[in-house]
């Protein structure tokens, strides 16, 4: 049976879409059999990052009315074997989608798939109240932010209310170049707040950016700085 991890933040901006692809990949190159699932909601862009754009036919939206089978919208990646993408609508909500929904899709993927990572919508309402349920961790993304920080302690509350077992953060865009400016979150000062285990740091790259507007995740290039980094973490959340 396989394990359904959330990626999550309080916070948009903070590069969660280009974390949970990456996790995606580097659990994938490590032989896993790995499903991303898109619930961005009217703003989905994990096809574009993973270069699939042009092999969506259908999406989850499909799949709730009844227009398609689950396994006609799910799309293996071409170049990473074991990488699989179930997109949801790119400009429309999904109308009555809710927890029920959720739980029994959980429940198939889960059959089928060692990992299923679920890049959330930014929110601590309703949505993620049914995303929530059935999962079995979260991760929560933060940045060196302060406005970051307490929406990632305000996310760490309601997973825990909504019964998540799990919870861990990553911090991502740590730029070397504002390490110790007064006013800016420390590494010391982020970890004595967010009262959760913290599974990595992932630092400001271009390298991070022109991998996604090129449609291939930086992690999946093997040996390279950025692979070793979300290997480490994926070990750390698995």
């Amino acid at each position: 049976m396989g394990k359904v991890i959330l990626v999550c933040s309080g916070k948009g901006g903070v590069g969660k879409t280009t974390f949970a692809v990456n996790l995606s990949a580097v659990c994938a190159r490590q032989g896993m059999r790995v499903l991303l699932l898109d619930l961005n909601m009217g703003r989905r862009n994990a096809d574009i990052y993973l270069g699939m754009e042009d092999s969506i036919l259908f999406d989850l939206g499909d799949v709730i009315s009844g227009r398609c089978r689950l396994d006609r919208a799910i799309v293996s990646h071409s170049e990473c074997e074991g990488l699989y993408l179930l997109s949801c609508p790119q400009y429309r909500e999904i109308e009555g989608f809710g927890a029920g929904h959720v739980k029994a899709l959980y429940t198939v993927l889960k059959e089928k798939y060692d990992l299923v990572i679920v890049d959330c919508p930014v929110s601590i309402g309703s949505r993620l109240r049914a995303i929530a349920t059935g999962a079995d961790a979260a991760l929560i993304l933060t940045i060196p932010d302060h406005s970051s920080i307490r929406s990632t302690e305000a996310l760490c509350e309601k997973l825990e209310s909504l019964g998540v077992p799990r919870q861990y953060y990553a911090i991502n865009r740590m730029d070397k170049q504002y390490s110790g400016i007064e006013g800016i979150p420390s590494l010391s000062y982020i970890t004595k707040t967010i009262r959760i285990p913290l599974v990595g740091i992932v630092s400001e790259e271009p390298a991070i950016h022109i991998s996604n507007n090129a449609g291939y995740p930086v992690a999946m290039a093997q040996g390279t700085d950025m692979s070793i980094r979300f290997a480490e973490i994926a070990s750390r959340l698995l």
